[in-house]
């Protein structure tokens, strides 16, 4: 009798264990299984916190560059020092902010300037004389009107020719020669938007410069009745960071802006950069500041 209860007890032990392994292994199981469900639940959350960091970032530039184009018309002051340098940066709180404005008066219009105003930015963009007058005379018969125009010996679009003015910069890139130039280079030098021969020199790229003045006049100097700006606005934080590049048109021909490949930005080297009041003005300042806190 003794025997029978021992051999009952042990049989009891043994299936009791054989349990306890069966539910460690089943949790080991499901532990496995939703391993990957949890690392995909906290990288989608990771993945959403950037997005939405980076859109707040998005609007943010964007906003400062709606402001920036108002303050272009109402402070000339303001204009023209921010339209002489590659960037100006400033900090809010845990912000960085760098703002740039190229005024399209001191560039080239593909649509109005003639052979010769145009090889030069050719050559400011590194191009030999020879290359720069020949596709210099194609990008006019480009534009012309007037089929047949074309130069014989000139390079030739893959397209053909437009006949019609150019509607954007990028539209450059129709011509094989063209193609070793990025659209941000294109865009330091030439512009469709300022409606004008005219080019002011102090707000010329700094490549472009020696040799406009040696062109003796066939680039001439005045003031602009339809200014443009290029406006490149970029804010970072907390290793995240945004950019917003646009093209805005004031005066009588004011517009809100269309966007364009962001120029390259040249802070100074400094890194105590100075609060953004002297460069955005308080309000936009507490905006900003209200905004990211």
């Amino acid at each position: 009798m003794f025997h029978r209860t021992r051999i009952g007890d042990v049989n009891y032990s043994a299936e009791g264990g054989f349990a306890l392994l069966a539910v460690l292994a089943f949790l080991l199981l499901f532990a496995a299984l939703l391993l990957p469900f949890s690392s995909a639940a906290r990288l989608g959350a990771l993945t959403s916190s950037h997005n939405f960091e980076r859109s707040r970032l998005s609007y943010a530039a964007e906003s400062v560059n709606a402001y920036a184009a108002v303050k272009l018309t109402s402070d000339l002051f303001w204009a023209n020092s921010m339209t002489r340098d590659d960037g100006k940066s400033c900090r809010i709180k845990d912000l960085t902010l760098t703002l740039r404005i190229v005024n399209h008066a001191g560039l080239i219009d593909l649509n109005v300037a003639g052979v010769t105003t145009i090889a030069a930015g050719l050559k400011a963009l590194a191009m030999s004389d020879e290359q720069a007058a020949a596709v210099a005379g194609s990008i006019v018969a480009f534009r012309s009107l007037q089929a047949g125009s074309a130069p014989a010996s000139g390079p030739q679009p893959d397209f053909g020719f437009k006949h019609a003015p150019f509607e954007d910069v990028v539209e450059l890139l129709d011509f094989a020669e063209m193609r070793r130039f990025t659209p941000e280079q294109l865009s330091e030098i030439f512009t469709v938007d300022s409606h004008s021969a005219f080019i002011a020199r102090d707000f010329a790229p700094k490549p472009l410069q020696p040799i406009l003045a040696k062109l003796d006049g066939s680039a001439r100097e005045g003031s602009n009745a339809f200014p443009a700006y290029t406006l490149v606005t970029k804010i970072s934080r907390r290793g995240e960071s945004a950019i917003d590049a646009r093209i805005v048109t004031t005066g009588d021909m004011r517009g809100s802006g269309r966007r364009t490949p962001s120029l390259p930005l040249s802070p100074s080297a400094n890194a105590a950069f100075p609060e953004c009041g002297s460069l955005l003005g308080a309000d936009m300042t507490a905006w900003l500041a209200e905004a990211f806190s």
